[in-house]
C-alpha cells in the first residue's frame, strides 16, 4: 500500500515519467504502471497444483500421523520412515522421499 503512494507521489511529482519512477525506486514498470491505474494492489494469485504422486499413499500416510498422535513425541515416524513403509507396503507407489517430508509440513 505504502509503495503504491510512494509510486503514485513520485510519478505526479518527482520523476513524472514511467521509466523514471521505475528507475529510482527499483522496480518493473509493469508495478508503476499497476499503482498509477489503481491505489490498491491487485490480490495475488494463488495456484493450486495437485499432487497426483501423492494421491495413492495419502490415506496411508494420514493413517500413519493419526496413530502417531497417540504416542510420545520421541517414538513418532519420521518422513523417512513413512517413505520406507511406503516402499514396502505399496510397492506399486512411486514417491520420493522429499515428497513425503513436503506433505507432513503443510498438513
Amino acid at each position: 500500500m505504502e509503495l503504491f503512494e510512494q509510486i503514485r507521489r513520485e510519478y505526479e511529482y518527482g520523476e513524472g515519467t514511467i521509466n523514471g519512477v521505475a528507475r529510482k525506486l527499483g522496480i518493473h514498470l509493469r508495478m508503476v504502471r499497476e499503482a498509477l491505474g489503481d491505489a490498491i494492489p491487485r490480490e495475488r494469485k494463488i495456484s493450486t497444483r495437485g499432487k497426483p504422486r501423492l494421491e495413492p499413499a495419502k490415506p496411508f500416510i494420514e493413517a500413519i500421523l493419526q496413530a502417531d498422535e497417540n504416542v510420545p513425541r520421541k517414538q513418532r515416524q519420521t518422513a523417512h520412515r513413512i517413505w520406507s513403509r511406503i516402499r514396502e507396503e505399496l510397492p506399486a507407489v512411486s514417491i520420493a522421499e522429499s515428497s513425503i517430508r513436503r506433505s507432513r509440513a503443510e498438513d
